[in-house]
């Protein structure tokens, strides 16, 4: 498989986004749609790559690395990031990259951006599909995210990330997988963790979901939680029922369990997810609103 370009955009003054841009593989005769890929807290463009045999064939597939991860500028040292300010970068990237139609697909806090940038009406965005996400980051994380911000000051990035994977991908990882991870989120600067960290107590979920108008897709752990993850530290896995309440309140929306039993199921069933993801957007597109 070929690998990926790789560019910069400036979308602010003083900074700029790194991204990773999947576009061999489209018919060159044809000008394809974006799919624009969100990631989460203490990761980047990079944990995508599984998805892109499945998406790239039809589409642009963009992967930025989020402002304060990867590649991209550090976040402000003197201001609070918010989930707006992340979503003001990534608008100003689709701007760059001259995005004429564009499918959202994200995880986690890359959830929470995609649906505020879905929720903004940009007209270029005529989907969005969400691999893992929860309804209110507040009301499911506040217990522990003292604790974490803690873990981070005070032990270092990888101690977290430790102590805190198997709440995230259960027992659903290989060996090999699991270190990918650790070695991946252990890289991630502590200063733009700890503020990540922070700015979850302040999510109580999508602001408007009622406003979201492009069709939306949930896609969730079907399987019960293994023994290990129901007595485990840290499971941040939502309740089904915390979902279904949101995906009622957003109309033109689908909810698709799979068979997995982890939080991060982008990360722990990318195959399964990735087309999934991918039968939906065809779908969006042969029946157009």
């Amino acid at each position: 498989m070929p690998a990926p370009s790789c560019a910069r955009f400036r979308v602010a003054t003083d900074a700029h986004l790194h991204c990773h841009i999947d576009d061999a593989y489209t018919d060159p005769w044809r000008t394809p749609d974006d799919v624009l890929m969100i990631h989460g807290i203490a990761e980047d463009g990079r944990i995508w790559a599984p998805w892109v045999p499945y998406l790239a064939r039809q589409h642009r597939v963009l992967r930025p690395d989020l402002r304060g991860y990867g590649q991209s500028s550090p976040l402000p040292e003197q201001t609070t990031f918010s989930i707006t300010d992340w979503a003001d970068d990534l608008q100003a990237l689709l701007d760059s990259v001259d995005c004429r139609r564009v499918h959202l697909v994200a995880t986690k806090l890359g959830a929470q951006i995609a649906f505020e940038l879905a929720q903004r009406g940009d007209p270029r965005i005529v989907s969005m599909t969400l691999a893992g996400m929860l309804p209110s980051p507040s009301r499911a994380l506040s217990p522990w995210l003292d604790e974490w911000v803690a873990l981070v000051e005070n032990h270092g990035v990888e101690t977290w990330t430790r102590a805190t994977m198997q709440g995230r991908m259960a027992d659903a990882l290989s060996p090999a997988a699991l270190g990918w991870w650790i070695a991946l989120m252990s890289a991630a600067p502590s200063r733009t963790v700890v503020a990540s960290l922070r700015m979850l107590s302040t999510l109580h979920g999508p602001s408007a979901p009622e406003s979201v108008t492009c069709p939306t897709l949930f896609i969730v752990a079907g399987q019960s939680p293994s023994p290990s993850e129901a007595t485990g530290t840290y499971s941040q896995r939502p309740a089904q029922a915390e979902i279904e309440q949101l995906q009622r309140r957003v109309p033109h929306s689908l909810l698709m369990p799979i068979a997995a039993n982890s939080f991060h199921i982008a990360a722990t069933h990318p195959d399964a997810c990735a087309r999934a993801t991918a039968a939906f957007i065809e779908q969006t597109l042969a029946n157009p609103q």
